[in-house]
């Protein structure tokens, strides 16, 4: 075999096994790798139009989710953002102030779980004016912490220093937010309070105290002089008294004298009974009415 001939074998062999192994290269190598990149070529292009639009409704996940707060925000009721009971006893005593403040205290019974809210329970005791405790309940309701009051239970109290006076206890539910979405709420506290409550627990006539005082007690006395601004009168002791017109007399006041008719008149109020009395010098009866 001549020279030539053997060199050009060689040259075919050798540009056969370059051609072999670059398409054994191609097709046993790269082409696995073209898949797997196409493939993910094609995840990365849909995750990219799944991004795309996600991005495309922001503007309107947006302007939703401000109306969503604002509508939370400006809501009349409002959820407490925890279940710390503190924060409910803070409210109840900022509640309790002026006209609706009331001597209480609470007693905590339980706290429990509803999904994304909760609830705080507890019992609230104490005595205060029928009117204070009527406009703390209201405020209590109608300010912007959800609160309900149930189970509400008022005594009044027999005393005479305490007439208008009640012992009440009721039960309170608070409610709270588990996974404040919409941020810290407001916890506005709304006046609503009354300046006139009928107390249907005020006696109509009451025990009439005792004259502590040592005052004229002047169905017990007798009128003996008057002059223009003063009458004089024997006390219930038998002793000389002077009153002028305004002056307290044992349930009562003076309020008028007539020193034309020698008469001077009190007025009494007898346990919510008021009574207006006349007595006259030298006169062994006297005037009453009612």
């Amino acid at each position: 075999m001549s020279y030539g001939v053997r060199n050009t074998l060689i040259l075919l062999f050798v540009l056969t096994a370059f051609i072999g192994g670059g398409w054994g290269y191609i097709y046993f190598y790269q082409k696995p790798q073209i898949k797997e990149l196409k493939k993910d070529v094609q995840e990365t292009r849909q995750e990219l139009n799944n991004k795309q639009q996600t991005a495309d409704q922001y503007p309107l996940l947006q302007e939703q989710f401000k109306e969503a707060k604002s509508f939370f925000n400006n809501y009349n009721k409002a959820l407490y953002p925890s279940s710390n009971e503190d924060l409910v006893y803070e409210f109840l005593t900022n509640v309790g102030r002026g006209s609706a403040y009331t001597d209480f205290s609470f007693s905590f019974i339980d706290s429990t779980e509803y999904g994304q809210y909760g609830t705080i329970k507890m019992v609230i005791t104490g005595e205060g004016y029928y009117r204070n405790l009527n406009n703390f309940i209201r405020q209590i309701e109608l300010s912007r912490p959800l609160n309900k009051v149930s189970g509400v239970k008022v005594n009044p109290i027999n005393d005479l220093e305490s007439y208008g006076k009640v012992d009440f206890n009721f039960t309170l539910t608070s409610f709270y937010d588990r996974v404040k979405l919409l941020g810290e709420p407001d916890l506005a506290i709304k006046n609503n309070l009354l300046g006139s409550v009928h107390n249907p627990f005020f006696p109509l006539i009451r025990t009439v105290k005792h004259n502590d005082d040592n005052l004229v007690n002047v169905e017990s006395s007798s009128l003996v002089a008057i002059s223009s601004d003063q009458v004089f009168m024997i006390d219930q002791n038998g002793v000389m008294k002077k009153l002028s017109i305004g002056d307290d007399v044992y349930l009562g006041e003076l309020t008028k004298i007539n020193v034309n008719k020698g008469s001077a008149t009190f007025r009494l109020n007898k346990g919510g009974i008021i009574d207006q009395l006349t007595l006259q010098v030298n006169k062994d009866e006297n005037e009453s009415s009612n």
